[in-house]
């Protein structure tokens, strides 16, 4: 049985949310001001459903792999790469190499190296004194040099998200899918003696649940400008990627939501954003790779609002500001539109421009060339 704390804190919690939902249609349909004076009926539903905007994106991602082989020995074959725990010790060290440190580790084969502390075996790539360094053979300690691998992958991003809309913020969740295709990394060090690194497979999958937190903090003309911040989880294909050997927190994604308002309920989107996250993989011997991989993104797509009113149901009326319609049937009075959502127009005005034609950009070419000639 709950304690009384938990059980007064549920019903508080309770009264809230159905106060809140409760007064939501009131407060803006405007009942108790213009709309209750001149008795016009607006849908409550429609209303509640307005504060909500559904948006579709898709476009371009570019993800920066790098990583630093911190704490381990990297070594390179005629056969492959490997990395190992460098915590050995002893005139010879037999060791097991492990591939794929990039999403999936597996051992390689055993192999015996000579204790690099012996002179004149130089510890570091020496072509001269170290027998190693032959027929495409190259060992080096990553704690005495920053070596690593990097590159860029390239992505389709796909994206969804619904978001509660109050006066100039925003708050809403999401979900997307990501194709990416990987490239091959380069090393940061020692280009003429280490190959790229190639991952074992050449394109995955990765999918994103998160919430979204925005603030519309400049207007011009049709444009809006909305500050968003996505902070979620991200997942990795599970075909490609280890998620028992994969640590990762959550990703956090900033961006600017550039809208065109094609119409009060229907605008199209155009969206830089830049994703910060990384992952760590677990090596069975007890070291560890840590990965960053930023994204950047440029979407575009579209954002529409469930219209607060119905289409006029005369077929001949195509008024586009909003207007007042009485039903023949019922007598009610109702506010309804004559446009489509995807209509351009400014509603509050009823006019497709927010200035005259006169003084748009396009109309005063057309009188100077007149004038020219």
């Amino acid at each position: 049985m709950k304690p009384n704390r938990q059980i007064l804190n549920h019903r508080i919690f309770t009264s809230v949310i159905l106060l809140f939902l409760w007064g939501i249609p009131g407060r803006v349909s405007g009942q108790d001001n213009i709309y209750q004076r001149y008795d016009i009926y607006r849908n409550p539903i429609r209303v509640i459903l307005n504060m909500f905007s559904i948006t579709a994106t898709t476009g371009y991602g570019a993800t920066f792999y790098s990583h630093d082989l911190n704490g381990v020995f990297f070594y390179q074959d005629a056969q492959g790469q490997y990395i190992f725990n460098n915590n050995v010790e002893g005139v010879s060290s037999a060791f097991i190499g492990y591939s794929d440190w990039l999403n999936n580790p597996s051992a390689g084969l055993q192999t015996t190296i000579q204790s690099p502390f012996d002179v004149p075996f130089d510890y570091l790539p020496n072509p001269v004194n170290n027998p190693l360094l032959t027929d495409q053979a190259f060992l080096v300690n990553t704690d005495t040099t920053d070596f690593g691998f990097r590159g860029t992958s390239h992505s389709v991003p796909l994206n969804a998200m619904l978001h509660f809309n109050y006066k100039k913020f925003r708050l809403g969740i999401g979900y997307s899918y990501e194709r990416q295709f990987v490239r091959p990394l380069e090393p940061t060090q020692f280009m003429g003696q280490v190959r790229s690194y190639q991952p074992n497979f050449k394109s995955t999958r990765f999918t994103r649940l998160y919430g979204m937190a925005g603030y519309k903090f400049y207007s011009w003309w049709w444009y809006d400008f909305v500050a968003e911040v996505n902070v979620g989880r991200i997942n990795q294909g599970p075909n490609q990627f280890n998620r028992a050997v994969i640590s990762k927190g959550l990703y956090y994604n900033l961006g600017v939501s550039i809208e065109h308002n094609w119409s009060e309920y229907f605008r199209i989107i155009l969206k830089p954003s830049i994703d910060f996250k990384s992952y760590t993989v677990s090596i069975p011997d007890g070291s560890s790779v840590r990965h960053r991989q930023p994204t950047f993104f440029l979407q575009v797509g579209v954002s529409i609002n469930i219209p607060d009113i119905r289409r006029s149901p005369m077929k001949s009326d195509h008024t586009q500001l909003k207007h007042v319609y009485t039903d023949r049937k019922t007598g009610r009075r109702e506010e309804v539109r004559g446009q489509p959502i995807t209509k351009r127009q400014n509603p509050k005005i009823g006019e497709n421009h927010r200035r005259p034609n006169q003084h748009m950009p396009s109309r005063k070419n057309r009188v100077k060339r007149k004038k020219r000639n």
